[in-house]
């Protein structure tokens, strides 16, 4: 009885197939179902979509560094959008509240800033118009960005995970 090679490597090329399949649905699936599916037990603040957000007066902003103010306007209170003013964001603030972790902070996340009263003045040190906002809360915008190539964490959520364990020097 003769027994042909490749139908010897059919069953053995299905199986292989099989498992690179079973392991390709669990490398996508696991990170999937973490950012997307799964609800943290440690949630500090759930994230919004605009179009979620309320008839309140709000500015969606994001973290800059430079001097002066830490904030730049990417849409403001009247929907223009990517105006980059730089503001001045008085009360409320994520991270006055937060003891957010240096990655979190600098991952380009966009923030929902709800004001009750805007000032704009001229400074004549900086030579140009100011922008303070006297906010009273604020929510982060979905998608949550979580700083350093973070595969596992939510895109929904801010955590106990994005805050910073050790205390800042008083």
């Amino acid at each position: 009885m003769n027994v042909d090679v490749n139908q010897q490597k059919k069953p053995i090329n299905k199986i292989v197939l099989c498992v690179i399949v079973v392991l390709v649905l669990t490398i996508i699936g696991v990170p999937f179902y973490m950012r997307n599916i799964n609800t943290p037990k440690t949630i500090l603040k759930t994230a919004v979509k605009e179009k979620d957000i309320s008839e309140r007066n709000y500015v969606l902003c994001k973290r800059t560094v430079t001097t002066g103010f830490d904030w730049y306007i990417v849409k403001d209170e009247n929907g223009n959008k990517n105006t980059y003013e730089h503001c001045n964001i008085i009360n409320a603030n994520p991270f006055n509240e937060l003891n957010l972790d240096a990655d979190f902070i600098f991952s380009d996340n966009t923030y929902v800033f709800y004001f009750d009263e805007k000032n704009t003045y001229y400074s004549e040190e900086m030579s140009m118009e100011m922008i303070e906002y006297f906010v009273t809360d604020w929510d982060i915008l979905y998608p949550v960005k979580h700083g350093f190539p973070n595969f596992f964490s939510s895109k929904k959520y801010i955590t106990t995970g994005d805050v910073r364990t050790d205390t800042p020097n008083q």
